[in-house]
């Protein structure tokens, strides 16, 4: 199939593009800036219209969405490149008779966690459902994702580590990360299937703390016990404010909410769609092991 893979120069991006590739996938890569054939140059906080989109699908059968930011910033702003950036892309997908399309959105969008970051996304997964009749869609809703390139993946294991865990409010808050692998490999099997329009949650197979996080991956590297100090909610607060105001901060408030509000749902439609289960947290570090030594 032909495929056009928008965010094709991003973490998810990079893997979903090698893991359709290797399918023997026909893919373009919608990259902010092309370099090489087989690319194609996209403005996602520009490109907002129906206009825009449909040049581009012609002969294309499948659509990819993995546009995210965790930063709502000016040269970057949520609402085009979450919100309307997708809506019209989707819109025009169903216009110019695209077949199947896959949107990977996150864990956590529409419930009631109130922060830009969801409301944002939920636009863009209201506007596919819209155009349900005319496509089928995928909708995977991942938790955190794990991939030894991956930015959030090397501060965590950086964080793993060193002999002492400073944990935010001691680390209780429950995650069930996700390995990119298990996400590009979902991807590859929904699109050879004749399964219909979904929305998944993306998980692994265990949820646990951030504390018992950061120790699995101590653990998997060989260290012993790290010394757990837990900080003062108040503390985390503070250095979350003092975070929106500093962009290349891995901390702000709204990351802060969703963070608390945890990050965990049932694997079992994961495994159904991945017809196995779901690597888990306790396995990454020697999964990514294995791919090396091949």
């Amino acid at each position: 199939m032909k495929i056009l893979l928008c965010g094709a120069g991003g973490f998810i991006g990079r893997h979903l593009f090698a893991a359709l590739r290797d399918a023997g996938h026909d893919c373009i890569a919608g990259v902010r800036q092309t370099s090489q054939s087989g690319q194609m140059a996209i403005d996602y906080a520009r490109d907002l219209g129906t206009d825009v989109w449909l040049p581009r699908l012609a002969d294309v059968d499948v659509v990819i969405n993995a546009i995210g930011v965790l930063r709502d910033t000016r040269s970057q702003p949520m609402d085009s490149l979450h919100a309307r950036a997708p809506a019209a892309l989707f819109n025009a997908c169903k216009m110019a008779g695209v077949k199947k399309v896959i949107h990977v959105s996150a864990l956590g969008v529409g419930t009631d966690i109130n922060t830009h970051y969801f409301r944002s996304k939920l636009v863009a997964e209201q506007a596919l459902i819209a155009c349900g009749d005319a496509l089928d869609y995928l909708i995977l809703r991942p938790s955190v994702v794990y991939g030894k390139d991956g930015a959030s993946a090397r501060m965590f294991r950086f964080q793993a580590r060193l002999p002492v865990h400073t944990l935010p409010m001691g680390g209780v808050q429950m995650l069930q990360p996700v390995h990119i692998n298990d996400i590009a490999e979902a991807c590859v099997r929904w699109l050879d299937s004749a399964s219909g329009s979904m929305i998944v949650d993306a998980v692994g197979a265990d949820a646990v703390s951030m504390r018992e996080m950061l120790d699995t991956y101590r653990q998997q590297m060989g260290h012993g016990h790290a010394l757990h100090i837990p900080v003062p909610a108040f503390m985390v607060k503070l250095a979350a404010k003092a975070g929106d105001l500093l962009p290349m901060s891995p901390l702000s408030t709204e990351n802060l909410v969703m963070l608390d509000a945890g990050s965990t749902a049932d694997s079992e439609p994961f495994s159904k769609l991945l017809e196995r289960r779901p690597l888990s947290v306790h396995e990454f570090l020697a999964a990514e092991d294995q791919i090396s030594a091949k």
